[in-house]
Formats: C-alpha cells, structure tokens, sequence
C-alpha cells in the first residue's frame, strides 16, 4: 500500500479520536473519518506511516446499520460531533471501548471490566455554555460556493480543524439551545451591516473577538458575554438595547475586553452592560455561581449522575475528612460537604478558589476550606508536615493532561485509604493509574457520558489502599 491508493475496507471500531478503524489484509490499520463500524467504504490513502494509515472516505459501499442521517447541516465540516452520524446506543459502546482500549493499553491492565456508559438524558441540546468565534475569512460550504458574489468577510461560528484563521458561518447549533441560535443570528446580523471590525491575529487589531453564551439547565438564567478587542461604548449599548428587545430571555449581558493575542475566549476585564453579571445553576440541593469566566462541568444534567457516582463509589460517612484535588471552583466538594465531617479543596486557579468560597457562602457550607495552589506543590507540603491533619478519602479531577508523576509518588507516599479519580480523558488516566498500581488496586470503574455526539467520554475509578 502507498499514498493514494484507493482500497476497500470494511470498518471494524472508533478510534479515541472518532476515527471509524479498518484492517486493510487483515492487519495493517487504516483510520477512516465519518466511517461507522458496520461499514464498507472505499477509500483514498491520505498519510502512510509505519503502523498505521489515514485515509479519505470516498464512497459508503454498504452502509452499516448503526448508521443515520446527522441532525445538523454542518457535520463533517464544523468537526464538533463526530459521531452524530452513529445511533446513540451504539455511541455509547464506542465510549466503553474506548475507556478499555485506554486501561489495557496505556494503564497495562489486564482483563479489565467496564461497564456500560451512563448515557445522557438529551443528547442534543445539552451544553450550559457555547462559544462562538468572528472571523474575516469565512469558509465556504460546497453549498456556500454555488451562491454567485458571497460574502466571505464576516463570519461568526466554529474553527475548521486544520485552518484556524477559517470560520465556518453557523446559522444553527444543538449542542446549547435554539435560543442560542437566534442569539447568534441577531448578533451577525446587527454587527455586519454596521461593517464591524473582527480582530485579526496578523494586524492585532479589529473589535469583535468572541461571542460567548451561558445558561442555566435546572434554573433561569442566560447570559451573553461579547468578547472584544477594545470599548465601544455607543454599539455596545446599541447592541444592549437590541438583545433586550429581541431575546428579553438574556437576564445579563457582559462585555469582556481583551488583548491577548492568543485566541481564546477567556478576558480578565468585563463590564456588566445590564443584569447582575453572573448566572445561577443548581446541581442538586446545591446552587452554583457562575460567571464569564468560571469553569463549570458542561453538560448540567449529566454533571448530577456524576456526581452521584462519586458519592456512591466513595462511600462517605460522616466522620471523614475529604482532599478535593483539582477543585474547581468547588462543585464536588459543596455536593459533599453535608455527607463527610470535612472537605478540604485545592485548585492553582486563584479566580476559581475565589468564586469556591462564593458557593460555599451562597450555600450556607461551612465545612469546606479551599487553597489556591498548585496540586503537586500542595501534595509536597503535605507529605513533608506531618503533622497536618489526615485525609481519609482523596478525590482527584485533573484537566485533559492528568496529574504530574511528582503527584503520584506524593499520593502513594501519603497513603489515603481511599481515592476517587474522575477524568475527562481516559488516556491520561488509565497512564496516571498505572503509576499508583503498587499500592492502589482499582475497585470499580463507571464512564459517564458529559458529550453525546463526540468521543469524550467522563470516567470514575475508585482505588483502594492494598
């Protein structure tokens, strides 16, 4: 086989990047995007590497039966669900495979057993928070390219994968809400007659950046934050004005201002436009603070089933004292400050301790401390003083990057009877696992799926001291 080859697969699995996996002869591995297993397809040989290839999907020679029509006009351009086009039971099996491929692969953990995926209530519509980019060079659909004089220089929508200056224009999205659609849509449509300036990472300099919405699930609550480049004052009240008579929904509005020339939607200076500036979700008993910047779990309805798994597999009773590692902004630890006797949370986000103390003042909790610090330096300090107070139960939720290997000595030096990892990437998990394995054994296993459509999938492991 060599580039450009043009052979005939039959697709046997999902890859952890949502690449349908074929054997070409049986052996050699060839990944196929938009493939479904159950498929046989004809492709082209795009890339040839010692192990493995990747390839471009010409034709669906015999379509699979876990195969449908996606719901949204973009997939396969936009990128963010690649898996729309596979039944969502079925998607749910990719997830478990995906979480054991990783354990037995990365963690080298034999005859593993995974449970089957908690699957998501909605499987569209169910983002409290969408982020949406402006751009001045708007990528062309192959329906965009057959409309005579289109205008390619206003675009508000996602990224294409491989082409970042390039925005795919979106007029409708189900991952957050139909509200979300108009909102967008207003947006674009008050901006872009006006000949608005949209930031460019070239000459750094242009007014629109971002346009981010929030809302809440199991409240009211909705908040659209324009991120920009500079002030302006006159169209953002114009733009104020226009929101609340269009979308009276939208309880705040903010208007964030960066200069970064990284382009991320995150600024460090808003202005509250009208509103509180904040929106409230509850989880639970529990309500939640939220706002432009703080991190909160995605998917609201599904963030209750994983906490729940983690209070089941943890076990609590009420004289224990629990480390919340990686905290956030204190979701876990207030779920479960009224079942243990204490809950001592760490975080390095300075702006996520502060809007922890917020909750847990909102909450009535008095039961939890919380510490801006960097986890390992923490875990450091701990093992080093010993006369700091134990830890019966040690809840880790790292970012996608899991947690350093320094940690992982700290942990097994420290020796908690009990500890709780919940991961967004089983990858790095079942990695950071196998680093824990001479003094932890795993006890039970539980994958939550957070992201219908996609190929991220949310895991629970209890470990328990041997």
């Amino acid at each position: 086989m060599k580039k450009d080859d043009i052979i005939e697969l039959d697709i046997e699995d999902i890859g952890a990047e949502g690449n349908g996996v074929g054997r070409f002869e049986g052996e050699y591995v060839v990944f196929v995007p938009k493939s479904v297993p159950g498929d046989r397809v004809r492709v082209k040989i795009k890339k040839k590497k010692k192990k493995f290839a990747e390839a471009t999907l010409l034709e669906i020679l015999n379509p699979s039966t876990f195969r449908i029509d996606p719901k949204c006009e973009y997939f396969g351009t936009c990128n963010g669900c690649k898996m729309q086009h596979i039944d969502y039971t079925k998607q749910l099996e990719i997830k478990q495979n995906i979480v054991k491929n990783a354990f037995e692969r990365i963690g080298g953990f034999e005859d593993i057993s995974i449970p089957h995926v908690i699957g998501s209530e909605d499987i569209y519509f169910y983002r409290n928070k969408l982020e949406f980019s402006f751009g001045n060079q708007r990528w062309l659909t192959t329906e965009d390219m057959q409309i005579e004089n289109i205008d390619k220089s206003f675009a508000v929508g996602y990224h294409i994968p491989g082409f970042y200056e390039k925005i795919l224009d979106i007029r409708a999205c189900y991952l957050q809400s139909e509200l979300t659609s108009r909102i967008l849509n207003l947006t674009r449509d008050f901006f872009k007659p006006k000949d608005t300036t949209i930031y460019s990472t070239k000459t750094h300099s242009g007014y629109l950046r971002f346009l981010t919405v929030r809302r809440t699930v199991n409240n009211t609550g909705l908040m659209v934050n324009l991120i920009t480049y500079d002030k302006n004052p006159e169209l953002i009240n114009e733009y104020a004005s226009m929101l609340q008579k269009e979308v009276p929904e939208v309880t705040t509005l903010v208007n964030s201002l960066t200069e970064s020339k990284a382009q991320v939607a995150l600024a460090d200076n808003y202005s509250v436009i009208y509103g509180d500036g904040f929106i409230e979700e509850k989880i639970g008993s529990y309500k939640f603070k939220i706002t432009p910047n703080s991190f909160f779990q995605t998917n609201s309805k599904q963030c209750e089933r994983l906490f729940d798994t983690v209070v089941n597999y943890a076990e609590f009773s009420s004289d224990e004292n629990v480390l919340d590692l990686y905290c956030g902004c204190g979701a876990i630890s207030l779920y479960i400050s009224g079942m243990v006797k204490s809950v001592y949370g760490v975080e390095l986000s300075a702006e996520s301790i502060t809007m922890a103390n917020v909750n847990a003042e909102l909450n009535g909790v008095t039961n939890c401390d919380f510490k801006d610090m960097d986890v390992k330096d923490y875990l450091e300090k701990l093992i080093a003083e010993p006369e700091n107070k134990r830890f019966d139960t040690i809840i880790l939720d790292p970012p996608r990057s899991g947690i350093h290997p320094k940690a992982a000595e700290y942990l097994l030096e420290f020796e908690a009877k009990k500890i709780i990892y919940v991961s967004c990437n089983p990858g790095t998990q079942a990695r950071d696992l196998a680093l824990l394995k001479d003094k932890y054994e795993i006890s039970k296993i539980q994958p939550v799926d957070m992201f219908p459509h996609t190929f991220h999938i949310e895991n629970v492991v209890r470990l328990d001291l041997i």
